[in-house]
């Protein structure tokens, strides 16, 4: 059913429904850059989030006893490396979900960064974006918050950056009695990884979910990976009992991943139920709506 005056993706005002109450269940705390909100998790973690543009990207700050890892460096509208600087003095290495453009655009800006080793993510570290290719998320309706003044709109990109460690499938980070475990799931894109820690019983996710329509419609995508990851991410079950998401709200409970994966069979066989469809930059789009989040994929 073609759906007339609406955007399936970016909703008018959808900065209205802001602030997620969400958010209220964590310490807030003020910092020099006010681009992000910075909320303190249990365990050792600040969710490092960035309402101001429709992505509402979540970074996150994990702290070990030797060092600190920054899993993604969000759209580079703030200074991320500044703010994690703030929130410790420990040795930092970043860890990329995923190298799409909201997730990678500040880790030129560190001495560490580990990806996983794919070549989709090769070839993003080391062409990175130009402005024409992302000036589209400052769009008019996609920013609501003041940009912070050291930030120019006008030259805004996403450099290259080096990779000092390529990560395998089941690659451990050790932060000082923190281990990052490292799992490739393909599905929303070819280099996505979720990140376990098994003793805070916390599972990143990247953006394979988040509480909001999950992107399976891009050529990148394939709904075949993502299920195949969703089983992954299931199986681990008995080892965490939250997820930490990419985008809008965080610390999420373990259970919504087996409905997304039932739901995404549904749809690959044809079984997906009710759902809207648009044209979208020349492609017809199917959004499928379930309580506490969507997928948008294809259309046939």
């Amino acid at each position: 059913m073609p759906t007339e005056g609406e955007d399936l993706i970016v909703p008018k005002k959808w900065y209205e429904n802001l602030p997620r109450k969400s958010w209220e269940r964590f310490e807030k705390i003020e910092t020099g850059h006010t681009w992000f909100e910075v909320y303190i998790l249990p365990h050792g973690v600040y969710a490092i989030y960035e309402p101001g543009q429709f992505q509402e990207v979540i970074s996150y700050l994990a702290i070990g006893e030797e060092a600190a890892a920054l899993i993604d460096t969000g759209y580079g509208m703030g200074d991320i490396k500044g703010l994690a600087e703030e929130l410790t003095d420990l040795p930092i290495t970043v860890i990329t979900t995923h190298t799409h453009v909201d997730h990678i655009a500040q880790n030129h800006q560190f001495e560490r960064v580990a990806v996983y080793d794919h070549p989709f993510a090769r070839d993003n570290a080391e062409r990175g974006r130009d402005h024409e290719s992302v000036k589209g998320a400052l769009d008019e309706g996609m920013v609501w918050k003041p940009l912070p003044p050291t930030f120019n709109p006008e030259t805004w990109n996403i450099p290259p950056f080096n990779v000092t460690r390529w990560l395998k499938d089941g690659d451990i980070i050790d932060l000082g009695k923190r281990r990052l475990e490292t799992y490739h799931i393909p599905g929303h894109s070819p280099d996505s990884i979720c990140i376990l820690d098994r003793t805070a019983r916390y599972l990143w996710t990247g953006d394979i979910f988040y509480n909001a329509p999950i992107y399976l419609y891009s050529d990148t995508t394939d709904i075949n990976d993502f299920i195949s990851s969703y089983e992954k991410m299931v199986n681990l079950f008995p080892h965490y009992d939250r997820l930490l998401p990419g985008h809008n709200e965080t610390h999420v409970g373990k259970e919504i991943l087996a409905r997304v994966l039932n739901a995404a069979r549904n749809i690959r066989d044809g079984k997906g139920g009710e759902y809207r469809e648009q044209h979208r930059q020349g492609t017809m789009i199917r959004r499928y709506d379930y309580e506490g989040f969507a997928i948008i994929v294809k259309a046939p």
